[in-house]
């Protein structure tokens, strides 16, 4: 079994656009034994696998890998661009419509950074569902307007009556490949007035025919969506497909212009573990590991000290938004209602959340 801290060093070596980066890598591919086996497993954990590929081929390093392998990730990196090639037909169509009806929207996350060719091969970068930004006034009328042309939406729990949502539930069409999301906002409860819905699509910029939002609001969403809704400052963990977007937009911004923004917390504890292993941001951000980044590779080291570790945040975070439930659930008496209707369900969720044993 291979080190994780030298899969993880390797996968960012060969995601890394610095030159310098590319001779270390030559250099650790002809004289290392690599455990291929140990790159896919967490290359696939990270959604990166497609990138990988091209990566190493943009570097002309492919043929240091074995023969199988390659043809593996060609296959794997082939199908991505062929669904990446229909997601943005299915984006034109839909913004086709939606600017028919003159609602003012704009493509979020791997949609904007596909249509915006920040990469030499559109394969690079693979994308989830589609997520669109909608102006508040026409979010519902999007909605319906989706529901009007083979779209359905996904069946949703009781939360979704009661509390608010980032977003709509999601849309999906036997007539398309992706799932789509329409957006109110970013963020449940962080603010960035840079990210202030109204901020985003007042900038929005058109490529591929496709509104998409400013280099700077692409960047810094990147960053904070893994951050803030993908949990990563929670667990501080890192992430290789929103590392390999940072480093791609960071040539796109100016860097000094970001820096006070760049030195609140979610940014800071962000580039700190990134620079754990993209040595080249150490000198671009002037940034350094933490103790809670060093933390981060003795869990990588010893799996069961992070397994310890993510349970303990996991239930605690769990916890605290199960008292907040209760307080909602001991004044709200039409919440009350939905949840005993619903005991069953609930009571297995908790039971999955909190890992009992049956």
């Amino acid at each position: 079994m291979a080190n994780l801290v030298h899969t993880y060093q390797l996968i960012a070596d060969i995601l890394d656009v610095n030159d310098t980066t590319r001779d270390t890598l030559t250099l650790k591919l002809k004289k290392e034994v690599i455990d291929w086996d140990s790159v896919v497993v967490e290359g696939s954990k990270h959604l990166v696998l497609p990138t990988l590929y091209c990566r190493l081929k943009s570097k002309h390093l492919l043929h240091h890998l074995p023969p199988e392998l390659q043809d593996y990730l060609k296959e794997i990196t082939k199908i991505n661009r062929n669904r990446n090639k229909a997601i943005l037909r299915q984006a034109k169509g839909i913004s086709e419509l939606f600017k028919r009806h003159n609602i003012d929207h704009v493509f979020l996350k791997g949609t904007a950074l596909c249509a915006t060719n920040y990469f030499e091969d559109i394969a690079e970068r693979m994308i989830g569902d589609i997520d669109i930004l909608i102006e508040k006034e026409k979010l519902q009328e999007a909605y319906v307007l989706l529901e009007n042309n083979s779209y359905n939406g996904v069946k949703t729990t009781l939360g979704t009556d009661f509390f608010e949502h980032k977003h709509l539930p999601r849309l999906i069409s036997n007539k398309h490949i992706g799932a789509v999301e329409l957006h109110l906002k970013l963020f449940m409860t962080y603010k960035l007035e840079e990210l202030n819905p109204k901020n985003i699509l007042k900038n929005k910029t058109l490529d591929f025919d496709l509104n998409v939002p400013s280099n700077t609001h692409l960047l810094l969403h990147n960053i904070l969506n893994y951050q803030i809704n993908d949990q990563g400052s929670l667990y501080h963990n890192i992430s290789f497909r929103a590392a390999y977007d940072t480093i791609i937009l960071l040539q796109k911004v100016n860097v000094a212009r970001l820096k006070k923004t760049y030195n609140k917390k979610p940014f800071k504890s962000y580039f700190k573990n990134l620079s754990l292993f993209f040595k080249s941001l150490r000198t671009q951000l002037d940034v350094q590991p933490s103790l809670i980044s060093h933390f981060f590779l003795l869990r990588l080291k010893y799996k069961k000290l992070n397994r310890i570790y993510y349970m303990l945040l996991t239930r605690i975070a769990f916890m605290i938004e199960v008292i907040n439930r209760l307080y909602f659930f001991v004044f709200n008496t039409n919440y009350r209602t939905a949840v005993l209707n619903d005991k069953t369900r609930i009571v297995n969720v908790f039971k999955k959340r909190m890992a009992f044993k049956k």
